[in-house]
């Protein structure tokens, strides 16, 4: 399915680019962190890689980091849950169990998933690969209403324009 994204949509047109392009500096706010030169941590059944997070100093929002997960084949990562902090994935290879809150739902490579920050998660992968997927998560702009209101919007909340 392809469709038009309006206009009003979209950022601003930026001017184009003068002179020749040129490496950052090592104290850019631009960063490439090739993978191989960040180290694999593994805890409760999930191998992952944290990319970026805040503690580098160089996010000017809530964003407070990003990571590169590998949960092998039958495995499931621990439910658990953020009080203050949502998350969304994107799923490169393998199949997904999901749970979040009351509900489960499935995923597959090429889907993308939003965890509301304060409501309980886990994923279980399905096969017949190891699952992968990125994480990038950030702080909660406000109070996290989690399961409170059943973990529904509200009219009017979260709708297209």
């Amino acid at each position: 399915m392809t469709q038009q994204t309006p206009e009003r949509n979209m950022p601003p047109v930026a001017p184009a680019l003068e002179g020749d392009p040129v490496p950052p500096p090592e104290d850019s706010r631009f960063v490439i962190k090739p993978i191989s030169e960040t180290a694999v941590s593994v805890g409760r059944n999930i191998h992952s890689r944290r990319m970026f997070t805040t503690a580098e100093g160089r996010f000017e929002s809530s964003f407070q980091f990003v990571l590169y997960n590998v949960l092998p084949v039958g495995e499931t990562n621990v439910r658990h849950i953020h009080e203050d902090i949502e998350k969304v994935y994107y799923f490169l290879k393998g199949n997904a169990e999901i749970d979040c809150g009351p509900w489960r739902t499935t995923a597959t490579a090429g889907d993308f998933l939003f965890f509301p920050a304060d409501i309980a998660h886990q994923i279980y992968s399905q096969g017949p690969e190891d699952l992968e997927f990125i994480v990038c998560a950030a702080q909660t702009q406000g109070e996290a209403r989690g399961m409170s209101d059943g973990g529904l919007l509200e009219a009017g909340d979260g709708g297209d324009d």
